[in-house]
């Protein structure tokens, strides 16, 4: 597969950017283009343009850039304002994408299951496979992803 996109759902928060290290493994592994978007949600109808508003896409925007500069990656980078879930799934249309990646919480007894509401919201707004990335344990390599694409073409 190529040619295509993946779109990236981040927040601040260590599930948000490894949500982010996922996308770009994928990204690279199946040779799609990486569209990180932050969604600010929580901002009333109409005060989109307010200091407090345009403060937390400030936020945002720095935010994406330092996941994007962390992956050393050329990722595209988007800021939207509204439902995360309406967001992603307007992006996503937008670009055209063949995946939407997005992070996750530890929950359960021993943290063994994912917690995701954002998930089923975007099963709901959009036909777009929607990949949850488990919580980071340790860090992501390239080497298998090096090793799988070597491999792949022989």
């Amino acid at each position: 597969m190529t040619g295509g996109t993946v779109v990236c759902g981040v927040t601040e928060s260590p599930d948000g950017r490894g949500a982010a290290e996922l996308a770009r493994a994928l990204g690279a592994r199946l040779g799609l283009r990486l569209v990180l978007v932050h969604v600010v949600d929580g901002v009333p109808a109409g005060t989109h343009e307010s200091l407090s508003a345009r403060q937390r896409q400030a936020g945002a925007e720095r935010t994406l850039d330092q996941i994007a500069h962390g992956m050393d990656e050329r990722a595209e980078k988007r800021v939207m304002v509204g439902d995360r879930a309406d967001a992603l799934a307007r992006v996503a249309a937008e670009e055209g994408a063949d995946l939407i990646v997005i992070g996750s919480r530890p929950a359960g007894l021993g943290n063994r299951k994912l917690r995701c509401t954002l998930a089923r919201e975007l099963e709901a707004a959009t036909p777009i496979p929607v990949v949850v990335a488990p919580p980071t344990t340790r860090e992501r390599t390239n080497h298998r992803l090096a090793v799988a694409a070597g491999a792949s073409t022989r």
